[in-house]
């Protein structure tokens, strides 16, 4: 899990950290006690060399109250090497002290795992070329750097237990919400996808993760939204194709009808079928958006007249105007167009009383068509919610459709770069702005 993986990197930062401060903190004291014992080598050889004395060309060491102190581990040489004075027990650094005495110059040297040795070459006219040894033990010194290790070492182990706790705590707290936030956004995608976090802008990593799940939640709601109402649309769409069917079918099993009545409704039943696999081709094209209705043209008049053709038979007074121009060109597929046109031939076919004509004509950049019917039209207050989904004019009796067919024209328009609109008038009107070619 990432809480782990947070809490060992940071444990392992801070004992890199911790290694890093006690290898520099043992190096350094390892430096200030050899500087130290070195200090102690050089006061022991100084404080010998001022008692050497020279008596008629012989070098002797005078006494001293000190003498015992100072002949600890102190060896006098003259210039010939000859030795002088040493400590007054026989000691095995003996051979040591003459070899480290016969340097030219002045020498600090380690002659075996706890003995440092200096070798101090005295220049004075009443000592000449007199070398002073002196020796000091670094047992103490490796025990005193030994237990400071062993002491940050203990030192490091608990304050590494301690931060590691600490780490987890924190970690644990920082990540606590989000945890809480992706459990709720799970929750709210399968049961609500209303909810939302609503912590406001980003300020920190926190709110900006509820801000980017408040961004997926709605988005997912609005694709579940478009699903449903392209759903609704595709129901809305074949409900009065198949009814149509039905009641041709229904029509063309009477056994008393002629033939040349059959053959008529067969191809009704023909043409439903025909408009039902177009219907059914255009709406799934256009949720998967594999079709792009800004694009192919066709003609305006044609698309008006295959539009009209499955509304001549309905008893009314169906035609287009005669004075629809017939070099309209809309750039718009011509099966698009067809969609948008249906459902207003069908709202017109509902409520017109007798007369439905469809118009056709040129203004400025754009071909429109109008449907125009002597029913009782739209009111001031629908003129702007007639085309939302689910709403239905006042004409409409309860439980008659389900107010999607001019919500979807309007859809369909909108993908086109048109405009649908309804007008104030006598009767129901309603103008389809489509870009001409």
């Amino acid at each position: 899990m990432i809480r782990n993986k947070l809490v060992i990197t940071a444990t392992a930062t801070l004992a890199a950290a911790l290694a890093a401060l006690t290898i520099g903190f043992s190096s350094v004291l390892s430096w200030r006690l050899q500087q130290d014992a070195d200090g102690v080598l050089h006061t022991r050889a100084e404080a010998a060399a001022a008692n050497i004395t020279s008596r008629q060309g012989r070098l002797m060491l005078t006494d001293t109250p000190y003498d015992e102190a100072l002949d600890n581990r102190v060896w006098v040489f003259d210039g010939k090497g000859s030795l002088i004075s040493s400590p007054p027990r026989s000691s095995p650094l003996d051979g040591d002290a003459r070899d480290v005495g016969r340097s030219p110059r002045t020498v600090v040297r380690d002659v075996s795992h706890d003995t440092r040795m200096l070798a101090l070459r005295l220049r004075d006219a009443g000592a000449p070329n007199a070398t002073v040894v002196a020796a000091v033990s670094m047992i103490p010194y490796e025990d005193a750097a030994r237990t400071a290790l062993i002491g940050a070492l203990v030192f490091d182990v608990l304050i590494l237990a301690i931060g590691a706790f600490f780490i987890r705590r924190t970690v644990l707290h920082a990540l606590r919400p989000v945890g809480q936030m992706t459990a709720q956004a799970a929750t709210w995608s399968e049961r609500d996808l209303d909810r939302r976090f609503g912590l406001g802008p980003p300020r920190d990593e926190l709110t900006g993760l509820a801000a980017t799940l408040d961004t997926l939640l709605a988005r997912l709601s609005a694709a579940l939204r478009h699903e449903k109402r392209v759903t609704a649309e595709i129901a809305h769409e074949l409900r009065t194709p198949l009814t149509q069917l039905r009641l041709e079918t229904e029509i063309a099993l009477r056994q008393d009808r002629p033939p040349e009545q059959l053959r008529a409704a067969l191809r009704q039943v023909l043409a439903g079928t025909d408009r039902l696999a177009d219907t059914v081709d255009t709406l799934i094209g256009l949720a998967q958006q594999s079709i792009d209705p800004s694009t192919g043209t066709c003609k305006a008049v044609e698309a008006a007249n295959a539009a009209l053709r499955s509304y001549i038979d309905l008893g009314k007074d169906v035609r287009l105007d005669p004075s629809a121009r017939a070099d309209l060109v809309v750039a718009c597929d011509r099966d698009v167009v067809l969609r948008i046109l249906h459902p207003l031939l069908d709202n017109a076919a509902r409520y017109g009383r007798a007369t439905i004509v469809l118009g056709l004509c040129r203004d400025g950049n754009d071909v429109v068509f109008s449907v125009a019917d002597d029913g009782p039209g739209f009111g001031p207050e629908e003129i702007g919610t007639v085309f939302m989904p689910g709403i239905q004019g006042a004409a409409a009796s309860p439980g008659e459709g389900a107010g999607l067919g001019l919500a979807l024209a309007r859809r369909l328009t909108d993908a086109a770069g048109g405009s649908l609109t309804a007008k104030l008038s006598n009767g129901g009107l309603i103008e389809v702005r489509l870009p001409a070619a």
